[in-house]
């Protein structure tokens, strides 16, 4: 019986000093999982920048030391700096840089109370020892950039501000001479409003209404802006200004785009001449091709083509003194010259098939540039559906595909693909 007992006894121990074992294993591979994603995170943070690997403790702690002092300073400086740039931009101006200053203070902080951590625990294994350096390190840095970001804002303000005698003298005389832009394209919209439907004008005098509300606000800025600057160069007008040079800016796209909106109507005007030539001269050639057509399809198709081209002749006449849409002309009469296209294929040889391409495709052109701009200038309103919308790209992209065709028939294909998607996409913005 003892020396069961004994057996007993003995068979315990050895279970305990296993169990023991592993408890004390396992506690030791989770502090170095741990430690080990501490110190990758810490590097991946960028906090050990340049001095990592095989750097020493010593090293290690004299670059901290450094940082700490460096940082400690730029905080205190940026305090002082808070004070005097909300007298020179105002509170509202400096609010980012406060609320910087405020996290900068912190990780300074946090640095001080893990260097005087690391410094107290004398007896720290130095793996310990080196990680809290690190951090040390990384939030030094994280500070010191966030508060060298806005050195470089204040920097460039003060520049503004010292320049803002100039740059009202700038900003109004743009103001002026784009105001002068405005009433002379006035004067153009009003003489084309004589000939062309509303509709062909309505993308054209937005623009420049836009551009009109721009100047307008550009205007206010700058009164408002100008009694506050004085000879000492310290004025608080930077915003003001730089509000008033981006309505400029905008004002002078948006003359640009109403201009060259107008511009492509005229365009457009002698386009819908050059392709009611063609056409009829199509029309000649058509009806000599049906004479010799071989089947009674194909002669059906030349007939039901023909007729086409006839209703687009006479649906793009222009009465005298008349008004009309050179855009929407071009449009019907590229789908009726593409229909006699179809039923003249096989009558036409190859040069044939390539000097009507290149007649063709310049009128298209245009017309698929003007849906594009004005379905592009709705999305630019808001509102206008995803559908409308990828119409639109698919637009653009056979308008680009057709520019960079070489072969002319390729090229007439793509561009009439370009219409149609641009109507399309019209369609289902206005829905």
């Amino acid at each position: 019986m003892p020396d069961a007992l004994l057996l007993l006894a003995a068979t315990d121990a050895v279970e305990l000093v296993r169990g023991t074992t592993i408890a004390v294993v396992t506690l030791v591979v989770v502090v170095l999982a741990v430690g080990v994603g501490a110190f990758i995170l810490l590097f991946r943070r960028g906090g050990d920048r340049g001095i990592r690997g095989s750097s020493s403790q010593t090293e290690l702690d004299a670059h901290a030391a450094a940082l700490l002092v460096s940082l400690d300073d730029r905080v205190r400086d940026s305090e002082n700096e808070v004070g005097f740039a909300i007298a020179q931009f105002g509170a509202a101006s400096v609010q980012e840089f406060t609320r910087a200053l405020t996290q900068a203070r912190q990780e300074l902080t946090e640095a001080f109370r893990l260097g005087q951590q690391r410094d107290i625990a004398v007896n720290e294994a130095d793996r310990s020892r080196r990680r809290t350096t690190l951090q040390m390190i990384a939030l030094c840095e994280k500070a010191l950039l966030l508060l060298e970001r806005f050195d470089s804002d204040f920097t460039e303000r003060r520049r503004t501000e010292a320049a803002a005698g100039g740059t009202v003298i700038e900003l109004t005389q743009q103001l002026s001479s784009l105001r002068e832009h405005l009433v002379r394209l006035q004067q153009q919209q009003d003489e084309a409003a004589e000939r062309y439907l509303e509709s062909v004008l309505a993308v054209a005098i937005r623009q420049r209404e836009n551009a009109r509300q721009l100047l307008d606000n550009a205007t206010q800025h700058l009164d408002v802006a100008s009694p506050e600057i004085s000879e000492t160069g310290v004025n608080a007008v930077a915003e003001l200004l730089h509000l008033a040079a981006s309505d400029l800016h905008r004002a002078a796209q948006q003359l640009s785009a109403s201009e060259l909106t107008l511009a492509e109507a005229s365009d457009a005007e002698v386009a819908v001449t050059r392709m009611r030539d063609t056409s009829m001269s199509d029309l000649r050639e058509a009806r000599v091709a049906l004479d010799r057509a071989q089947d009674p399809d194909t002669a059906s198709g030349i007939i039901t083509a023909i007729a086409a081209v006839d209703n687009a002749l006479t649906g793009t006449a222009v009465r005298a003194g008349g008004r009309h849409d050179p855009f929407r002309q071009l449009i019907v009469l590229t789908h009726a010259s593409a229909e006699l296209d179809n039923a003249l294929a096989t009558a036409r040889n190859q040069q044939q098939r390539f000097e009507h391409a290149r007649a063709a495709y310049r009128g298209t052109v245009l017309a698929a540039r003007s849906q594009i701009n004005i379905v592009k200038e709705m999305v630019g309103r808001g509102g206008v559906s995803a559908n409308a919308r990828t119409r639109l790209a698919e637009a653009e992209r056979q308008l680009m595909i057709a520019e960079a065709e070489t072969d002319p028939v390729e090229a007439l294909d793509a561009i009439r693909r370009s219409v149609t998607h641009a109507r399309d996409a019209d369609a289902l913005a206005r829905y």
